[in-house]
């Protein structure tokens, strides 16, 4: 008779029972062998995992430095402008009435068929469209050189608009703001980056004049001028008017650095020909003293003065 005996402790069993005990640790060392291989897995997977943990906080520790540095940069243009106006012994107000000098000129030179009125203290500059020697519309400009657009200048806009009783309000300003880059509009006024000013200017003073030549109501006029101030900054609008404030910002920059380059090459050139010179003169000088049976003298290092640069081209 086949004897059978327990898989775990060698115990003489019967074969029901057996193949009973045999069924339990089959079922025992299957489960084992499920959790040596989750283990294992777990095992495998931990180096990846903390990578990834790593990975993650340095992630969110690069945004948070971002956010401190994008603050500090805030405050550091602040300072520098603020230190630079103090240099020139200028302020904020000051610096913005020049800026409204600018623009009327720029206004003058683009439209000289218009009337463009700058108002001095009053901080405004005032556009009054011409066709046919009539006036076609007011357009009032605000002009800012700050570091950030504030609510008091929108609110100053507005105020300028009612009472120059204007049909467009303008803040033109070297601000910054989230979300803003180069144009939108803020509680009904219009706000631009300087050098998309001129091209806004154009497309308001087109439309304006369209309104005459339609003989348009005053009343309608209002509800016309709100619909463009809608439709100027859309997509539709916005978009090539923020490409031409990006593209001349970088071609400004394209300008001041190839002005820094040929400023680099004349200062060289400069420097090559006054050496020339003086080498030249301490030659001469030598020649004179061996003609006269003197001894020569030994050619110091050349003196060569600063070049010059004409007007702003030494400011760059």
């Amino acid at each position: 008779m086949k004897m059978y005996y327990c898989p775990v402790c060698g115990k003489p069993l019967t074969k029901t029972e057996y193949e009973k005990a045999l069924k339990i640790h089959e079922a025992r060392e299957m489960h084992l062998r499920h959790r040596e291989s989750a283990l294992k897995k777990k095992e495998q997977e931990l180096p990846k995992k903390i990578e990834e943990a790593r990975m993650e906080a340095q992630r969110k520790e690069k945004a948070r430095v971002e956010r401190l540095m994008s603050g500090q940069k805030t405050k550091v243009k602040t300072l520098e402008e603020r230190i630079r106006q103090l240099e020139k012994g200028s302020t904020p107000q000051t610096e913005g009435l020049e800026f409204e000098d600018k623009l009327t000129a720029r206004l003058k030179q683009q439209f000289p068929e218009d009337d463009i009125q700058h108002k001095g203290k009053g901080g405004d500059v005032l556009h009054i469209i011409k066709f046919d020697n009539k006036p076609a519309g007011i357009i009032i400009y605000e002009c800012k050189r700050t570091t950030g657009i504030l609510s008091q200048h929108i609110h100053q806009a507005h105020v300028a608009k009612q009472s120059r009783k204007a049909d467009f309000a303008v803040l033109v300003t070297t601000g910054q703001k989230k979300g803003f880059s180069g144009l939108a509009q803020m509680r009904g006024i219009l706000v631009v980056s300087p050098t998309g000013a001129i091209p806004l200017a154009s497309l308001i003073r087109s439309h304006l004049i369209e309104m005459l030549r339609a003989e348009i109501t005053k009343d309608r006029r209002s509800i016309i001028a709100q619909q463009l101030v809608r439709y100027i900054t859309s997509p539709q609008f916005k978009n090539p008017i923020e490409e031409v404030v990006h593209l001349t910002s970088q071609l400004q920059d394209m300008i001041k650095e190839e002005a820094k380059q040929h400023a680099i090459v004349w200062t060289k050139r400069w420097d090559c020909y006054q050496t020339i010179h003086w080498d030249s003169s301490q030659i001469q000088e030598n020649l004179r003293l061996v003609l006269h049976g003197k001894e020569t003298r030994v050619i110091a290092p050349p003196k060569v003065p600063p070049l010059q640069l004409p007007g702003s081209m030494s400011e760059i």
